[in-house]
C-alpha cells in the first residue's frame, strides 16, 4: 500500500524545514585563522567549506567561476599557489590527473575508499550523498593530523554536514518514491548515473560517457523519436553544457528544459553569493520532481 500522500508531504516538509533550520552543533574547539587550504574545483571546494566552517582559515580555489573544469590546464603559477597551500585537496588521480603531476606529492586525494564506488562515479562522487559525506571526513581527517588543535571543530563540522547529507537522502527517497515516469532523459554527459542509481531512476544522457563526447545525428534522432513516442513533457540539461543541443531536442520534441546542477562549475554569480551544496541539490530535486511528475 502507497504511503498517504498528505503524510508523505507533510514528513517532506519536516524535512526541509530541519535542513534550512539545520540544528548543529555549537562550534568548539581552537581556531587557527593563518591556515591555507586550496581546492581542486568547486566540487572540493564546496564540501571543504562545509567542514572549514568557523576555524579561521583561508580557502581558495584553482579553478576559477566560470571556467571548464574539464578542459582546465594548469598554469605556471599553479604549482607555486600549491605550493604555498598548507594543504592541497582534488577529487582523484582519474578526474583530475593533472593535480598529481603539478603539485610534486602535494595533492591530497578525496575520493577513495569511497561507500558508493560505481563504475561511472569515479569524476562525480559527490553526487551520492554517502560519499559526499566520506569526503567531508577526508578533510577533516587528513587536517587534523596536521593540525591536532583543530581536530575537535572539524569533527563536528563534518559530523554537521553528515547529518545534512542524511536528511537530504531522506529527503530525496521520499520525494521521488512516486513518480509518474523514472526516466531521466538528459542532454549532457554521464554525471548523474550514481545518483538515479540511489532512487531506483533510470539515467539517460544524450552527450555521452564523457563531457566532451558529442553524440551522434543517429543518436541525437534516436532520443528524439523516443521522447516524442513516449509524450515526455520535461527532459534536463547541466549548467555547462552548450544549451544549442538541449534547446534542438526540446523544440523537435516539445519538451520543456530543466536544469540539472554537477556541483563541478559554478557561475561566478553563484560563487560570490556562496550557494551551498545542501542548496544545489535541493534544486536538482525540486527539477526532478517536475520533470518526473512525482506526487
Amino acid at each position: 500500500m502507497k504511503p498517504d500522500a498528505n503524510f508523505k508531504n507533510g514528513v517532506a516538509a519536516a524535512i526541509a524545514a530541519a535542513l534550512f533550520f539545520c540544528a548543529c552543533g555549537k562550534p568548539q574547539g581552537a581556531r587557527e585563522e593563518g591556515l591555507k587550504v586550496l581546492a581542486s574545483g568547486y566540487a572540493v571546494y564546496a564540501i571543504a567549506r562545509e567542514v572549514l566552517g568557523d576555524t579561521g582559515a583561508r580557502l581558495n580555489m584553482l579553478v576559477p567561476p566560470g571556467a571548464e573544469p574539464h578542459s582546465f590546464e594548469p598554469a605556471p603559477q599553479t604549482a607555486v599557489r600549491i605550493k604555498e597551500a598548507d594543504f592541497f585537496f582534488f577529487l582523484n588521480g582519474r578526474a583530475e590527473p593533472w593535480a598529481m603531476q603539478v603539485s610534486d606529492g602535494r595533492a591530497i586525494a578525496l575520493a577513495y575508499n569511497l561507500p558508493r564506488e560505481t563504475a561511472g562515479a569515479g569524476a562525480h562522487a559527490w553526487l551520492s550523498f554517502d560519499n559526499a559525506a566520506a569526503m567531508a571526513e577526508n578533510v577533516a581527517a587528513y587536517i587534523a593530523r596536521k593540525r591536532p588543535q583543530l581536530e575537535r571543530r572539524l569533527a563536528q563540522n563534518a559530523a554537521d554536514f553528515a547529518r545534512e547529507t542524511q536528511m537530504l537522502d531522506r529527503l530525496f527517497k521520499i520525494s521521488l518514491a512516486d513518480c509518474q515516469t523514472r526516466v531521466i532523459y538528459h542532454i549532457g554527459h554521464n554525471a548523474f548515473d550514481s545518483l538515479a542509481a540511489d532512487y531506483n531512476l533510470i539515467f539517460k544522457p544524450l552527450a555521452g560517457a564523457v563531457f566532451e563526447a558529442e553524440p551522434s545525428p543517429r543518436q541525437t534522432a534516436a532520443m528524439i523519436k523516443e521522447i516524442k513516442a513516449k509524450k515526455i513533457k520535461y527532459i534536463f540539461t547541466e549548467e555547462a553544457i552548450s544549451p544549442e543541443l538541449a534547446r534542438v531536442v526540446a523544440a523537435e520534441t516539445g519538451a520543456r528544459l530543466l536544469d540539472l546542477y554537477t556541483i563541478e562549475h559554478i557561475t561566478k554569480k553563484d560563487f560570490d553569493e556562496g550557494v551551498t551544496y545542501k542548496q544545489f541539490m535541493i534544486k536538482n530535486l525540486e527539477n526532478l520532481k517536475k520533470g518526473l511528475s512525482c506526487a
